[in-house]
């Protein structure tokens, strides 16, 4: 696995879903992205403690997409088929 790749990958899929977050949402899960990506590179090894720290950063995004995902249901945002499933 590369990190760079996948962290690319994440932030790609935050661009992608932009319209339908909130633009204080989308900044932090931007920057939580970075600071998981930096602790997943301090901890290549996953011996320091920092790749854990990271985890916990990523269910922290987790956390907030899924308030994103509630908000468009309670609102009845359809989504890209027509449906309102929160995604």
């Amino acid at each position: 696995m590369n990190i760079d790749t996948e962290f690319a990958a994440v932030e790609e899929a935050l661009e992608l879903n932009r319209a339908k977050l909130k633009p204080k949402d989308l900044a932090q899960l931007m920057e939580l992205s970075a600071r998981a990506k930096a602790l997943f590179l301090a901890d290549p090894e996953d011996t320091n403690g920092k790749t854990s720290e990271g985890l916990g950063l990523l269910w922290d995004m987790v956390d907030i997409l899924d308030a994103a995902r509630r908000r468009r249901v309670v609102k009845g945002v359809p989504d890209e088929e027509g449906e309102v499933t929160g995604d």
